[in-house]
């Protein structure tokens, strides 16, 4: 298998890396800069471009997993949303 089958079939949704992406977030107390996600990413043997990571997040931000808010032209940050639990009366 090629370098580029290997990561299409790695950020097809239901893939391990979307579940990798909110416990690297989770793991940096909800929130990081995209650049620092995708060293993570790759720390842990995720070989994912920067555009396969802004797919990535744009499926997640759909499925109201994450938030990406843009500081500038290049500076992202990418935020966890967290469910509230209900609230017990």
């Amino acid at each position: 298998m090629s370098g580029r089958e290997y990561s299409r079939k790695l950020t097809r949704p239901g893939s391990e890396i979307y579940s990798r992406v909110i416990e690297v977030l989770e793991k940096l107390g909800g929130k990081a800069m995209e650049l620092n996600l995708l060293d993570e990413l790759r720390k842990r043997g995720f070989d994912v471009s920067l555009p396969e990571l802004r797919s990535m997040l744009m499926r997640l931000e759909v499925r109201d997993k994450v938030r990406v808010l843009s500081l500038d032209e290049e500076r992202r940050v990418v935020e966890l949303i967290r469910l509230r639990s209900p609230e017990k009366g």
